[in-house]
Order: structure tokens, then sequence, then C-alpha cells
């Protein structure tokens, strides 16, 4: 099991999880600011009430989760479960919400009960990510731009009363337009949205240019095989449920997206959970997966510190 590298990891020694955070709280801000990331190790805890006052200790406002694209479930106030996809489904290093108009500036990640094997969730600093890819790869999409393309209501993925937390279409119409975000009705009660957005930002805090996009969660590659031809052949190019292409609507090449998917597993680091393990981090900073796993792995997660990209400062794009 690799260590986490250059990540301040501070241990509780069977102390109640709440009160240890808000008697640690100076040294997890600064560990946040300086490396982006804590682990929080050996608290004693009982469940969702310990988690929440830990939040509470270190000032997260949990947000709601709109724009959704994945299944959770909400088992307390602004604390979820983790992506309910089948246990044997890897999911890929990304930044939470990347392809939204609005995602969390913070983390927190709980781990309720960890899984009988595997269950890791990876993380990746996505600087040092942007540093890997191939520079060919990096000119492509910032020059080009990405655009997600999400189908709702075709009966795989999400519905939109689900991703948008609404059964009203005008507030669906509403959420869009505000945040940018084009929309369309289609047949059958089905939703089309579509978003561009850059593949590259700059930290809001830091200034540093990162890699913050969904190319590789959303990129028809990381389907398997199989599943991938399939929904081809049933919703055609245009009707999957997530996608994601260049800004001008053309297909990204499937190498393209591997150079970029072996950067983050050179950069990745992986941990096994221990329960009642708690790990915050600053979510443009770095990204995060899931491996399969076997057994009852339940992770508990909650955001906060909204970020829109309007906050963004402009990114200092090399010479």
């Amino acid at each position: 099991m690799d260590e986490l590298t250059g990540i301040t990891v501070l241990e509780a020694d069977g102390e109640r999880l709440g009160p240890f955070v808000h008697r640690q709280v100076t040294a997890v801000d600064e560990a946040i600011a300086e490396a982006g990331a804590v682990l929080i190790r050996g608290a004693a805890a009982e469940g969702v009430g310990d988690f929440q006052q830990a939040l509470d200790g270190l000032g997260f406002k949990p947000l709601e989760y709109t724009e959704r694209s994945t299944p959770r479930s909400e088992v307390g106030d602004g604390v979820f479960t983790s992506t309910e996809y089948p246990a044997r489904e890897v999911i890929p290093q990304h930044c939470e919400s990347s392809y939204a108009g609005a995602w969390p500036g913070r983390l927190a990640f709980f781990c309720a009960t960890p899984a009988a094997t595997g269950g890791a969730t990876p993380i990746a600093d996505v600087a040092r990510v942007l540093e890997d890819i191939p520079d060919e790869v990096v000119r492509a999409v910032e020059t080009r731009g990405l655009r997600y393309v999400r189908n709702y209501g075709s009966g795989v993925g999400l519905d939109w009363r689900e991703a948008f937390q609404t059964d009203s279409p005008a507030e669906v119409a509403r959420f869009c337009a505000a945040g940018g975000l084009e929309w369309e009705w289609l047949e059958d009660d089905r939703l089309r949205t579509v978003r561009r957005a850059p593949a590259t930002v700059a930290h809001p805090r830091t200034g540093r240019r990162v890699w913050f996009n969904h190319l590789v969660l959303f990129h028809q590659s990381s389907l398997p095989q199989g599943l991938r031809g399939d929904l081809v052949a049933l919703f055609g190019e245009g009707g999957l449920p997530n996608d994601v292409l260049f800004g001008d609507g053309s297909p990204i090449p499937d190498e393209t997206v591997a150079a970029v998917r072996t950067a983050f597993e050179r950069r990745a680091q992986r941990f096994g959970w221990h329960r009642h393990d708690l790990l915050l981090i600053d979510n443009m900073r770095w990204s995060h997966g899931r491996e399969a796993f076997t057994g009852e792995r339940r992770v508990l997660v909650s955001m906060s510190d909204l970020i829109t990209r309007a906050d963004l400062p402009q990114p200092v794009l090399p010479g």
C-alpha cells in the first residue's frame, strides 16, 4: 500500500473525531493551505453525527448537490454517500463537478465502513498531472476547449429530475440560463444540455495553472468497450448520458484521452481506508477516484466553499 507523499497525516489516537478536529482546526487549515489535503486517522466515531460535528468545527457550510452526474443518497444535512456505482466498477480520476458552472472548493470524505478488499480513493495533484501530459495534448484542449454533452431521461444514467433535484422544467430552465448551460427538451421527456468550458484553469488562491475538467471520466473511452458500442448503437453518437468533445463539437481521439489517463496513473497516490478516517482535500488541487472493491464499503462525503467560473483568475499560459 503506497503512502501519501507531501500530505499531512494527523493521528487522533482514539480521541472523538469532533473534539479532535475542533482542537486541531488551525493545524488542519494550515495543512490544507500548504498541501491541499490532510488525512485524520485513528479517531473514535459512531456515524454521521460525528462527521457533521467535525465539519462544523472546520467551518463547512455544506452545499447542495445540483447538476448531478452520479447517483448518491443524502444521509444527513449536506452529507451524501459517495457515488453509488457497482462495486466492480472503477471511477476514474476527476475533480468534483469540474464539468459544471460551479463546484465545491473543499471536499470531506469520511470512512464509515472500509471495504473488505480494494475500495481505495486514490488522489492526484492536478498541477503535477498537467506537467506530465504531453504538450501537444495540452495545446489541443486549451486551444479548442471542451464541450460537455449530457442526455437525461433515456433510461440509462440519471433522469433530469434527479440531476437537477426538481420536477419542474421551468426550474431547470432557470438553472441552465443562470449557469451558462445550453439546454434542449427532446421527445419522451428527455433533456440534453451542453456546456463549453476550458480544460485548464488558474487556482483562485494560488493562481497556479491546473488540469481541471471531466475529460477522462466523461469520455467514451472510459466505458467498457462492449458497453460503449452498445450505447452508441442504441442512442447514437450524440445521445450518450455523458460525453465530452472538443469545443467545436468534433470528437476527441481515444489516444488523446489515453495520454491524460497515463499522467493521472503516474501521479495518483493511494491509501487503504481505515474505519473513521477523515480525508479533506482542496478540490481544485487534488483529483480523486475510486477503486473496485468487495464488501460493504461506505464512504460519506460533504462539499463546501462554492466556487464559480467567474471567481477564477485567468491562467497564465506558457509562452
